[in-house]
């Protein structure tokens, strides 16, 4: 997350005033990612505040509620403060603002078989909490209608075997979609990348970042997730990380029978998913504006994913 929205050492203050907190001491912005902007807070102890730059104040009680709903059921994730009069979504700079406590831990870039493990039993724990929270639901923006609807503009950024590979996958994925297949389903977090979770060595300290959480498949959520964390550098799934994660994972809420009969195609949708995802960012950046992303993360690596998902690797 950039600065995009900066603040004065008077105006955090102020800001702080509302909660029930020491004196600021300091305070800095986090130049990483590029969605929000996010500034490391110290009052007492480290906090962590949140300026919503894309979502609005239509949309982010969404993830507030969440997050405590995710909170309040022992899911590792970090529940927003209340202030004084027990609001957890605020107004700073006339924009959503939210205020986390600071999570001990850092993401594991090159995670182990240990802390695969202790994600597939968070990520277990999360969706048997989703499939309880009938009452939230929330549309998926980058599903099949997105894909399908940007094929033409991410043309130029392949080659003649990417583009064919691109139109075959989106043919598979649309007769599995038309199919209906009937999977459990509920609030996905749908991003759970390894820089989206924090590790105090192997014990997991929280899952992070819920700004693309929508109603979804929970086997497309794992799929997401495992394609991430149990790739090797040529896309083929690593089998001792791929055993650590699924065995952890169904520990705590086993496939049901019609998740493993879809599980092939599920992973290569999520491989479909987040190959457009880089993809389109290349286009955007390409064609400039004020909304082109200023880094873009490599297509190929989920080009290869694919490809390895649909060899059976």
């Amino acid at each position: 997350m950039s600065v995009y929205t900066p603040i004065t050492a008077d105006e955090l203050q102020a800001f702080l005033n509302a909660f029930d907190l020491p004196p600021m001491t300091h305070f800095e912005g986090v130049e990483a990612g590029v969605e929000n902007t996010t500034y490391f807070v110290t009052a007492g102890r480290e906090w962590v505040l949140q300026i919503f730059e894309e979502q609005g104040f239509d949309e982010v009680p969404f993830f507030v509620e969440l997050n405590k709903r995710f909170g309040d059921a022992s899911v590792p994730v970090a529940i927003p403060v209340a202030d004084h009069d027990g609001a957890r979504l605020h107004t700073l700079k006339n924009k959503p603002a939210v205020l986390f406590p600071k999570l001990v831990g850092r993401a594991p870039l090159t995670p182990n078989d240990r802390q695969r493990a202790a994600l597939g039993t968070a990520v277990g724990q999360m969706h048997n909490a989703s499939a309880a929270m009938a009452d939230m639901t929330k549309g998926n923006h980058r599903w099949r209608s997105w894909w399908e609807g940007n094929r033409d503009r991410v043309q130029p950024f392949l080659d003649d075997s990417g583009r064919a590979l691109l139109d075959q996958q989106i043919a598979d994925t649309a007769a599995w979609l038309d199919r209906e297949p009937a999977l459990p389903s509920g609030i996905i977090h749908g991003d759970l990348f390894r820089d989206n979770s924090l590790f105090d060595g192997d014990e997991i300290a929280g899952i992070i970042d819920f700004y693309n959480a929508c109603t979804g498949f929970f086997s497309f959520d794992l799929a997401v997730t495992l394609n991430d964390w149990c790739s090797g550098p040529d896309g083929a799934l690593i089998h001792s990380a791929r055993d650590a994660m699924m065995g952890a994972y169904q520990a705590i809420r086993p496939l049901t029978a019609n998740e493993q009969r879809d599980w092939d195609i599920t992973l290569q949708t999520a491989a479909l998913r987040f190959w457009m995802l880089r993809l389109v960012a290349l286009a955007r950046r390409a064609e400039g504006g004020p909304d082109a992303p200023p880094h873009v993360k490599d297509p190929k690596a989920f080009e290869l994913i694919l490809r390895a998902r649909r060899d059976g690797r």
